[in-house]
């Protein structure tokens, strides 16, 4: 499968990454990585209307929309080097397509975040992350966190914690992941998706 490749910049929400802005790449040996889910279209709007409701209410930092994603597993820093055998690997990955949906407006005081997440657990959703987990083990790669917590992190800096609470359902069709870089520039932090892989289509039941 060939690269797919898009720059994504976090601070202002602009589709022109680091690359086009002729910005300087820092630590350019390594890369800061993580996998995770991209929101098609009607999500992505919905997820960034919810993110613009509560940003006055709490006092925030609302994360640009075309930031908004779900990370699947986050491996840190690795060397540029060994980007082209992690990529090999997660091309072993399969797993079939799904949709799920985000009901619940959460907070993290410790570290002032506010996400959507889903009400219970979707297996479909824990099979991708324990495939990509299990080839990456068996490929010799390291990460910190075993542990998944589905969510989509909305705000950051959050002034005024709210209740957990519900919101206006939210649903996510999931075709796809992607290998997303955390690029630190002279300019601040932008994301570059790296490499993107399709998921199974759903075959219908007689």
């Amino acid at each position: 499968m060939g690269p797919y490749k898009m720059q994504i910049a976090e601070n202002d929400g602009s589709t022109l990454g680091a690359y086009l802005h002729g910005m300087q790449i820092k630590n350019s040996s390594v890369a800061r990585v993580f996998f995770a889910l991209w929101p098609e279209a009607l999500a992505r709007r919905a997820l960034h209307t919810l993110t613009m409701e509560y940003q006055s209410r709490c006092e925030a930092r609302a994360m640009g929309a075309d930031t908004l994603h779900m990370t699947l597993l986050f491996l840190g820093e690795i060397e540029r080097a060994c980007l082209p055998r992690l990529i090999q690997t997660a091309d072993k990955v399969s797993a079939p397509a799904f949709g799920f949906i985000l009901e619940r407006l959460s907070f993290w005081q410790h570290n002032r975040i506010a996400y959507a997440a889903p009400l219970e657990k979707i297996p479909a959703l824990c099979q991708l992350v324990t495939a990509l987990q299990q080839e990456l083990i068996a490929a010799g790669f390291w990460f910190d966190n075993h542990e998944f917590n589905p969510h989509v992190t909305l705000l950051r800096r959050v002034g005024h914690v709210l209740e957990s609470q519900a919101i206006t359902p939210i649903m996510w069709w999931v075709d796809s992941f992607v290998l997303v870089e955390s690029v630190m520039t002279d300019r601040g932090v932008h994301y570059q998706i790296l490499q993107k892989w399709p998921l199974s289509p759903m075959i219908a039941q007689c």
